[in-house]
């Protein structure tokens, strides 16, 4: 893939007169923010939490962070680009509202293998308690959910809270997002233009309060601010963008935050292909901005190895609720927060014997979650789907989740679709590779002849050449820095 990974992220519009008195970093250090880096300098300005990084602080030790780099002309002497401003960032901060599913002041969370974990009791999301409160850094999806990369468990109740997304209702002075009631009484919202409307992206600050629980209203609020979900780039720059799928606006296109992405055949895809393009799917995009919050990519990178699984199910494959799980093909696939389920099959399970299509990714501990889920008619043992990273491979055998795909008799794909003899597609089919089969099951472990198809090969991104323009954008997930800290950032105590 040639053009590296891209993010969306919440919550990440500082006002200009609070950049103005940003401290800059002691010394220079390069630090990684979604796999690019970057050159932090002692003119970077720096932004943790909407509030400047004190001086002689170390920059935030926590991995997984939501961050943002903006970038001034020039590249570094050591080859990086020095960052004009960093900011990082959460998006819910506050009272566990719920466990069975996790929700902080009422917004799901899904906590995969892949989400960092500070101070939790245990190691282990299961030991979080009604009325903790956790700090949550992540993807904020369009339905109440966040797909955290951070969470920090906080031992003592924290006096200032935060709540970041999509307002779904709006009556009168009452707002909701997702389940959560806030109210506005005496709130002058900020940047909203006449009134605040559903579906506009908001940061609230709220006083903490006592005893809170999921029936208990925000009537805290101190400030709410009507923000773009992701910085706005500069037409014809290049930049790198991290999020949630939203809603698809043509066969090419989709809402990714405040941009229109569009695709099309030389958009290049890693760990996944442009069928797994569903909403609420995490992916990181890089391409370059353009008029009217249009954005075009060059290439698409799955946050994690996509899956793909149709086949016939039982109704005690089908565990439903909140931690509900359905299992096709000897594979359990976890409910996400962002899973789009039309026939309710994770809420209500199934009564009879059916073919469900399933859709998801694996975290880096192997688990699989579903960001989508549809009944497909009656089971079809002769019409299954197995697609995702390939495990194994020994000529005409590959190994798909612990699947045995043998292509004996098999017609053979490429990415676009068009037909490739074995030789071609086995040049490409690597371990790490994504592939997909569509055949016959044999009611155990094995799928066998109908199509195999190579969704992405497995390829290394180039270096950027020599003269390449860099991004002037980058959003994602903070990775370290190349300073060892003996000491973690640790906020105000006012947080």
């Amino acid at each position: 893939m040639h053009h590296p990974a891209l993010a969306v992220l919440a919550r990440v519009t500082v006002p200009a007169a609070l950049l103005a008195f940003a401290a800059p970093a002691t010394a220079d250090e390069v630090i990684d923010i979604q796999g690019r880096s970057v050159l932090v300098t002692p003119q970077t300005q720096v932004i943790v939490d909407d509030a400047p990084l004190p001086p002689g602080a170390p920059l935030p030790s926590q991995r997984g962070l939501r961050a943002v780099a903006t970038f001034g002309a020039g590249v570094a002497p050591r080859g990086v680009g020095a960052a004009a401003t960093v900011v990082f960032s959460y998006a819910v901060r506050g009272a566990v509202t719920s466990t069975t599913p996790l929700r902080v002041l009422g917004q799901e969370v899904t906590v995969t293998g892949d989400t960092g974990l500070t101070g939790v009791p245990g190691g282990a999301i299961g030991n979080i308690a009604l009325g903790d409160h956790l700090d949550v850094s992540g993807y904020l999806d369009t339905n109440a959910s966040l797909l955290a990369s951070f969470i920090e468990y906080l031992p003592s109740p924290t006096p200032r809270w935060l709540l970041s997304g999509y307002v779904s209702a709006v009556n009168g002075d009452e707002v909701r997002l997702g389940p959560q009631r806030v109210s506005l009484a005496g709130v002058s919202p900020i940047d909203c233009g006449d009134a605040l409307a559903v579906g506009r992206f908001v940061e609230i600050r709220a006083t903490a309060i006592a005893g809170f629980n999921a029936d208990s209203v925000l009537d805290t609020v101190t400030r709410l601010t009507c923000l773009d979900p992701v910085p706005r780039g500069t037409p014809g720059a290049l930049g790198v963008l991290n999020g949630l799928v939203g809603e698809f606006l043509s066969p090419t296109s989709f809402q990714f935050g405040p941009y229109v992405v569009s695709y099309d055949a030389q958009t290049e895809f890693k760990f996944g292909g442009a069928d797994d393009l569903v909403t609420g799917a995490a992916i990181e995009v890089d391409g370059v901005f353009g008029d009217n919050l249009a954005f075009a990519a060059q290439g698409i990178q799955f946050n994690a190895p996509m899956i793909r699984l149709e086949a016939p199910a039982q109704p005690g494959d089908v565990v439903p609720g909140a931690g509900g799980t359905v299992t096709l093909l000897g594979n359990p696939v976890r409910r996400a927060a962002q899973l789009r389920d039309r026939d309710a099959i994770y809420t209500n399970g199934i009564t009879q014997p059916c073919q469900i299509e399933l859709r998801g990714y694996l975290d880096r501990l192997g688990q699989g979650w579903a960001t989508r889920a549809r009944l497909r008619g009656a089971p079809a043992p002769g019409n299954v789907r197995v697609g995702g990273p390939v495990e194994a491979v020994e000529r005409p055998w590959l190994s798909v989740l612990g699947l045995d795909l043998d292509s004996t008799g098999a017609t053979f794909e490429d990415p676009a679709g068009a037909t490739i003899d074995a030789d071609t597609f086995f040049a490409g089919a690597l371990p790490g590779a994504i592939v997909e089969q569509t055949g016959t099951w044999n009611g155990t472990d094995t799928v066998s002849g109908g199509v195999v198809a190579l969704i992405t090969p497995l390829d290394v991104p180039p270096p950027r050449p020599a003269g390449a323009a860099p991004p002037t954008l980058i959003v994602g997930t903070y990775h370290g820095g190349d300073r060892l800290f003996t000491n973690g950032f640790e906020a105000s105590a006012g947080r």
